[in-house]
């Protein structure tokens, strides 16, 4: 297993799709900066459709773990592990690299686990460098952005990296089941792009219909609805709930796709 994981890690390193995606994220990223400082005392929009940001979080001086939240809530972290688990696994099983390894593996359900905890690292990669570009570029911007409490900048980091890989164990699911590209990226971009919402609204309307109460709300117990609302400086209780919606995920979409590669004959 630990074969496994450095030969997919080698790869990724080794792979321009992996600096490319890398690249494309930060100079997005670079860009929401600029739209950041702009939407500054704003208005929140009740949905927001494509990329967006919070401006209540925002001022003209902001701690690092605040502009951190705020680029995390926007999902272009997750856009980026969407693009890029469809380019790097769907690569591996193109180039017949799955096909020649399955062979010298006891358990080739252990690939798709594999296969997470690569794109795990990725992630790590995208945030250790994301908060570069947020601290350099976003003094370029804003009057100031401080590295303020390194405590609470790394509480930040691990808490979204828990929504992150819970988002990344998703798209693993996705891609596992359908099987093409095309259609997965799709998917993979529309769902932190807010592609659903009026689809979860309808739910939403749905449900508070047959109980009665407006209460409910489906985007509570959906990776791209928790990160868009969920920090370190939310109620416990709704933390907490969060963090297990979010390990469900890793749960049921690791069973799920190490299960599924291990029945499926590989191609």
């Amino acid at each position: 297993m630990l074969n496994v994981i450095k030969m997919d890690l080698y790869r990724m390193f080794r792979s321009r799709s992996t600096y490319l995606v890398l690249l494309g994220i930060l100079a997005f990223m670079s860009f929401m900066i600029q739209n950041m400082h702009g939407s500054i005392g704003k208005e929140v929009d009740p949905v927001i459709i494509g990329i967006g940001n919070n401006p209540a979080l925002l001022s003209e001086t902001m701690s690092l773990q605040t502009i951190f939240q705020a680029m995390a809530g926007s999902r272009v972290f997750m856009l980026g592990i969407a693009i890029f688990s469809v380019l790097f696994i769907q690569r591996e099983e193109a180039s017949g690299f799955t096909k020649n390894i399955a062979g010298q593996v006891q358990n080739r359900g252990m690939l798709a686990l594999s296969k997470f905890v690569s794109l795990s690292v990725y992630v790590v990669l995208n945030f250790v460098v994301g908060l570069a570009v947020l601290f350099f570029v976003g003094n370029l911007f804003f009057d100031a952005i401080t590295l303020g409490n390194i405590f609470d900048l790394l509480k930040e980091v691990g808490l979204q990296f828990v929504f992150h890989i819970a988002f990344l164990a998703l798209m693993l699911g996705i891609i596992t089941l359908i099987k093409q590209a095309v259609v997965s990226t799709l998917i993979g971009m529309l769902l932190p792009m807010g592609g659903f919402a009026f689809f979860y609204q309808a739910i939403n309307d749905g449900i508070h219909q047959l109980v009665g109460s407006d209460a409910f709300n489906i985007m509570d117990y959906t990776v791209t609805g928790i990160v868009a609302t969920v920090s370190t400086h939310t109620a416990t209780g709704i933390m907490i709930r969060s963090l297990v919606v979010s390990l469900t995920f890793i749960i049921v979409m690791l069973t799920y796709s190490v299960t599924m590669k291990q029945k499926r004959d590989v191609q």
